[in-house]
């Protein structure tokens, strides 16, 4: 089963855990419980207090923790609760912006989407990862094509990133591309906080169907494939990047994938380069179910 914190009251990506045949759960009872937990009372209460007891099915053997809101204390507590589960914590971020900084656990197994985090702190490298529910949805969009009239999308958090997908969505247009840059802004000055309503992630999906370019940049190039990148592969989009890691990857071409600071060509070439089929096998393997078995 898997722990995963979704944001404030848009639910992002919890259903599609659950949608795509995974027992997800909130790490915490309520916002309430979150916030006591940095109270000195908090160590006096039992970990059931705070955290939602995990839901196995079958012969289900771990426990998967994103690292996004993840507490030490929940670690200790499941550590002590189930001693026979395995117990993972799964890094979707880079350990610079979501490391733990307490001790965890000698138990506990730690695994990360960066190939860079896992040589310098020693974790297990497993891929990237889509949603198996969607899978239907990625192939009627692949069958589309690409239009007439290229439209490019980004979807996400600003991260400081804001004037240079500006600066992006400028040059496509000079193009004729039309871009639509979807930025949360953060709140009050708080990374962690951004204005509602963040769209829930179906709708993402929705602008993701009708567009024919994804624009990903990350601050880190280095470190790790984006849900971008996903988006990209399954649904049959060109892609857009500053991602190095990218170059590697077994689905790459540069039919499909121009490499900022890499890439000779222009954006006119690339964008009228027509698009290259990914081999079926390979993209399945980064398909949600597969990812679990990894973990094997």
């Amino acid at each position: 089963m898997i722990y995963y914190f979704d944001l404030h009251k848009t639910k992002v990506f919890g259903p599609m855990f659950k949608a795509s045949g995974v027992i997800h759960r909130n790490p915490f009872r309520g916002i309430a419980s979150m916030y006591a937990l940095n109270t000195r009372f908090a160590y006096k209460l039992p970990g059931s207090f705070f955290y939602p007891r995990p839901v196995f099915k079958g012969d289900d053997d771990k426990i998967i923790v994103f690292d996004t809101y993840s507490s030490p204390h929940l670690f200790d507590w499941l550590s002590e609760t189930y001693k026979d589960k395995r117990i993972i914590l799964w890094y979707w971020n880079t350990v610079e912006t979501n490391g733990l900084k307490k001790q965890l656990p000698a138990r506990v197994e730690t695994w990360s989407f960066s190939k860079a985090d896992c040589a310098e702190y020693g974790m297990r490298y497993n891929t990237q990862f889509y949603f198996d529910c969607l899978a239907r949805d990625a192939a009627e969009s692949r069958k589309q094509g690409l239009s007439q009239h290229p439209r490019a999308f980004f979807f996400g958090r600003d991260k400081g990133r804001s004037e240079i997908l500006e600066d992006l969505k400028g040059r496509l247009e000079k193009e004729g591309v039309e871009v639509d840059l979807e930025i949360a802004a953060p709140f009050l000055g708080r990374m962690h906080f951004y204005r509602e309503p963040l769209l829930p992630y179906r709708k993402v999906v929705d602008l993701v169907k009708k567009s024919d370019i994804l624009l990903d940049y990350s601050n880190d190039p280095d470190n790790g494939l984006t849900l971008r990148v996903m988006e990209a592969l399954f649904f049959g989009k060109k892609l857009i990047t500053n991602n190095l890691e990218i170059l590697d990857a077994d689905f790459y071409d540069p039919a499909n994938i121009y490499v900022l600071g890499r890439d000779k060509r222009s954006f006119r070439e690339f964008v009228n380069c027509p698009p290259e089929p990914v081999d079926p096998e390979i993209r399945d393997n980064y398909l949600l179910s597969n990812w679990l078995k990894r973990f094997d």
